[in-house]
């Protein structure tokens, strides 16, 4: 008679989840790091087109964005960035090979890196503004530990929630005190707000200042 085959111990559904999220993760952060190598070497080559004025961009501005989602960097309502969001950031930034903290443009323009800090819709605005600058700066502080170059080259901004890249549903319970949403409803506003809390990292290469004649 055969041995029986011990079937091997299945995984609680939240340990299952936590493995498929973390491996998610290390896959969208590997691919910004490869996107935005690839970024900054196209911009390094077309460095002496933004000194002329015939750059891509706003006027002689190139720029390139990277929405990372607040909620794996910060708790909701909370500025510190947690070790997850520590872990998040070295590796877009950790690594010295990529020169994404590179900001040598041959004296032909100057490379900044903009941290915007946003906030969903919850709170009062002033409070909101406030907290979006915390963010940036939180974010700011891990970056810096990466290059000594970082403090002459970041500019750090925040937009509370005036500009959310999902719109928070506005239901009939929000107008009507008396009603309550339903579940559908509460998964949508929580997943707009979700999308709306978040760090920007703008790589903006502007021309360098004309010598005066």
């Amino acid at each position: 008679m055969r041995p029986r085959r011990r079937a091997a111990p299945r995984r609680k559904s939240g340990e299952l989840w936590a493995v498929i999220y973390i491996d998610l993760m290390t896959q969208i952060m590997a691919f910004f790091v490869i996107v935005w190598a690839t970024d900054l070497g196209e911009k390094k080559t077309a460095t002496p087109q933004v000194a002329s004025g015939m750059g891509m961009g706003i006027g002689d501005q190139s720029v390139r964005m990277v929405d990372l989602p607040g909620d794996v960097l910060f708790s909701s309502g909370k500025a510190l960035l947690g070790a997850e969001g520590r872990t998040v950031i070295d590796a877009l930034f950790g690594d010295e090979e990529s020169g994404v903290l590179s900001f040598d443009q041959g004296g032909l323009a100057t490379r900044k890196l903009v941290i915007h800090g946003h906030t969903d819709d919850l709170g009062p605005k002033e409070e909101n503004f406030l907290l979006g600058y915390q963010r940036a700066w939180a974010v700011y502080q891990q970056l810096r530990t990466h290059s000594p170059e970082v403090p002459g080259h970041v500019v750090l901004c925040t937009h509370a929630d005036n500009t959310p890249t999902r719109a928070v549903p506005r239901s009939s319970a929000a107008a009507e005190p008396g009603l309550t949403l339903t579940a559908e409803e509460r998964e949508v506003v929580r997943a707009a707000r979700a999308k709306n809390r978040r760090i920007t990292i703008e790589d903006l290469v502007v021309a360098a200042p004309k010598e005066p004649q």
